[in-house]
């Protein structure tokens, strides 16, 4: 009902759950290399759990002189990131292997949505969270360590390594330790609350402890929760965030006034 004489907009007529996932997708759609503390010169970009390449071109078409280096594990993902990235193909190394804290294969869990396929099974807290996320299958792929294959890659070092495995960061971190710790300057990371089998230990602790015994500090967040991307929990939970990392020893301490 319009009542007259009263303040009346468009929105007010927009359902709320509209509202919401239009807001939600503003949000998932921005650049995340925006998030990147400026200082940081950026040549060569490592896109772990590269999915279709749509952070790779982000990373491309934000850095028009840098190289990207992409991980995707899944067959047909790959395909269709070698496709994607075809008018970049001077620019960018694919790789169709998975990194971990082992070499050697495993099966990946392929879901409805793409971007949740994971080395590790979806929990119950993640299905109950996610009715619109199933496993359909699994695939075969291969594993490798980034400190056993550090030496092959076309960088020596990595001015931002972007990690979005969908459970499986830690084991990314622990398997490349030596080479992140001392050729890595900045990681964009994501932090998942609700991927972990175990309802207590929560996963994105001890990547947050493990990066700071490393040597990295955290100096940014994006995808940060807020009314949009809370889980539909009574107790208000948040789904996730993604997190920038840089190594200490790449910041500068502001100045005293």
């Amino acid at each position: 009902m319009i009542i007259l004489g009263s303040q009346v907009s468009l929105a007010d007529f927009i359902p709320p759950i509209v509202s919401r996932i239009a807001k939600k997708i503003s949000v998932r759609i921005h650049n995340p290399f925006d998030r990147i503390p400026r200082s940081v010169q950026v040549r060569w970009v490592l896109d772990v759990g590269a999915n279709q390449g749509h952070v790779t071109v982000a990373a491309l078409k934000s850095y028009p002189g840098a190289r990207v280096i992409c991980f995707e594990p899944v067959k047909g993902l790959f395909d269709r990131l070698n496709s994607s990235l075809e008018k970049y193909k001077d620019r960018v190394t694919l790789y169709n292997q998975a990194l971990s804290d082992t070499n050697g294969e495993a099966e990946i869990n392929i879901s409805t949505f793409s971007g949740a396929n994971s080395l590790s099974p979806q929990s119950a807290f993640h299905k109950a969270l996610n009715p619109g996320v199933a496993e359909i299958g699994r695939e075969k792929v291969k594993l490798v360590r980034l400190d056993d294959i550090a030496a092959d890659l076309p960088a020596a070092e990595i001015d931002v390594m972007k990690i979005d495995v969908e459970g499986h960061e830690l084991n990314v971190l622990r398997g490349g330790e030596t080479f992140i710790k001392n050729k890595v300057d900045t990681i964009l990371i994501e932090a998942s609350f609700q991927r972990d089998a175990s309802w207590e230990k929560q996963s994105f602790m001890e990547i947050f402890n493990l990066l700071e015994d490393w040597g990295f500090r955290l100096v940014n967040v994006y995808d940060a929760p807020d009314s949009t991307s809370l889980t539909n929990s009574g107790d208000m939970m948040a789904a996730q965030m993604d997190c920038v990392f840089r190594h200490k020893s790449r910041l500068k301490m502001p100045a005293p006034k």
